[in-house]
């Protein structure tokens, strides 16, 4: 039975030391922006969609004074929450969205594809912040739901394209947003079932609060694409694509503070010993090999599966097509994290962080201009993943852990994207000086003053929580 809240609030958590309401929207809004301003610069699909997940778990953790398991598991669930949105294909929704006859259509397809990001990472997070009061056995069915249920909404609704809101006839793509509200929902169903008293309710909360600033923010985000160039401004300071993302991550991460805020009496009450153990290396190990099964291994099986002729192969290829999605990774990832501290850190930084340098190595021979030997991108990813890894481990049972690992993934995430912002073939002058401020693209400077701020902001606010001994 669930204690009343002033039974369980801890003395430093009274309501006169709260932050206040504008700090729990402007944080996370401020954070989530430049989470997702780094998502399609810094990586891509859904693994960069974990930056912003990442953030605006440890955002809320801060100003909701968790200790470090608590932490941890909103941390672990914020990251894979918000990355299952990264499964949808939403390219050529944008572009139906800038054309004028089709714009309705497309405004519409990114409104709900925005909603549904929400609703499932807001309904996964939720379930993080409070995830104390299910056993582990329940969690493990409704992570189980949500992948046969994303099957099952590919299956009824976006294959055969009931409502399809990319290209039906240039380069068509294949979508899954049924797929993931299917899940959505079967998760929500599932954990609302199962929860106790009055904390029952916060994953659907969360999951209503982030559908409302999902949508809002990709439906509203877009007519930035729409109508920012015709706009009276020097267009070739404004990047319109990345002001999207950067006002949909705003959007997003203010609906989810001011749901904090909302309940914040809710999820300052948990207690996650029981739901959080130490763990041992097993589970590490397995993390591990998750990652390489995941990147090195299933890309061979789906090449192998891939145009299925007869019904063994058929049958084949549509059973492992629900394993090979990030729904299942990210299940998986959350287990493992259930079961070990240490491992549900690793998810929430290093593997974050892990894809941010694979991309970086994938992109590297086109921003240098030549060909870069596989020795070269393996050391970098060892030498900088490992880095962070070793650091993750050092920091996670210290007294500050909380925000000492939401600084190093933010500014390890910084690093990669000066990287990616100055490493380029085109700055260096034939006699080998560097000409970079003037031959970058002015927008490309806009874009990076934001992440500049953004970053110094959001370093504010942890270190302004930190000192109030907010977090541990």
């Amino acid at each position: 039975v669930m204690m009343t809240a002033s039974a369980q609030q801890p003395d430093t958590y009274q309501e006169a030391s709260r932050p206040s309401r504008l700090t729990f929207v402007l944080f996370p809004a401020i954070a989530v922006m430049l989470g997702w301003g780094w998502r399609g610069y810094i990586g891509g699909g859904p693994f960069a969609a974990m930056i912003p997940g990442a953030f605006v778990a440890l955002s809320l953790s801060l100003l909701l004074g968790h200790d470090r398991r608590t932490a941890a598991m909103a941390a672990l669930f914020g990251a894979v929450g918000i990355g299952y949105g990264g499964e949808m294909t939403y390219g050529q929704t944008l572009g139906l969205a800038c054309n004028p006859e089709t714009m309705g259509w497309g405004l519409l397809g990114v409104t709900i594809k925005g909603a549904v990001w929400g609703l499932l990472g807001g309904a996964v997070l939720g379930a993080g912040l409070i995830c104390a009061q299910y056993t582990k056995r329940t969690l493990l069915v409704g992570l189980l739901l949500t992948v046969v249920f994303l099957f099952l909404g590919w299956k009824l609704v976006n294959e055969p394209r009931l409502m399809y809101f990319s290209d039906p006839v240039n380069k068509p793509r294949e979508e899954l947003w049924a797929g993931l509200l299917f899940a959505a929902l079967a998760f929500l169903a599932w954990i609302h079932g199962k929860g106790k008293g009055a904390g029952a309710r916060v994953p659907l909360y969360f999951a209503l609060w982030g559908a409302l600033g999902g949508g809002i923010g990709f439906g509203a985000g877009t007519l930035f694409l729409v109508y920012g160039p015709s706009l009276p401004v020097p267009q070739e300071w404004f990047g319109w694509w990345k002001a999207m993302e950067f006002f949909f991550g705003f959007m997003l991460g203010a609906a989810f503070g001011f749901a904090a805020w909302l309940y914040r009496d809710l999820l300052g009450n948990t207690n996650a010993d029981d739901a959080a153990p130490s763990g041992s290396l097993i589970h590490l190990a397995g993390l591990a090999a998750l990652v390489v099964v995941y990147f090195l291994v299933f890309p061979y099986v789906e090449a192998f599966l891939e145009a299925p002729q007869d019904l063994p192969a058929i049958v084949a290829f549509n059973a492992f097509r629900p394993v090979y999605t990030f729904v299942f990774f990210g299940a998986v990832c959350i287990i493992l994290g259930l079961y070990s501290l240490p491992a549900a850190w690793h998810v929430a930084i290093t593997v974050t962080f892990l894809h941010t340098i694979i991309d970086l190595n994938r992109d590297m021979p086109g921003m240098l201009d030549m060909e870069v030997p596989f020795g070269v991108q393996a050391a970098v990813l060892v030498l900088a993943v490992g880095a962070v890894a070793l650091a993750v481990q050092a920091l996670r049972n210290r007294s500050g852990a909380v925000p000492g690992l939401y600084l190093l993934l933010m500014w390890a995430c910084f690093v990669v994207s000066t990287v990616v912002s100055f490493m380029r073939r085109e700055y260096i002058d034939a006699d080998g000086g560097l000409s970079v401020l003037w031959k970058m693209h002015p927008s490309t400077l806009t874009m990076y003053a934001v992440y500049v701020v953004a970053s110094l902001i959001t370093t504010w606010y942890i270190w302004r929580l930190a000192t109030s001994k907010r977090g541990v």
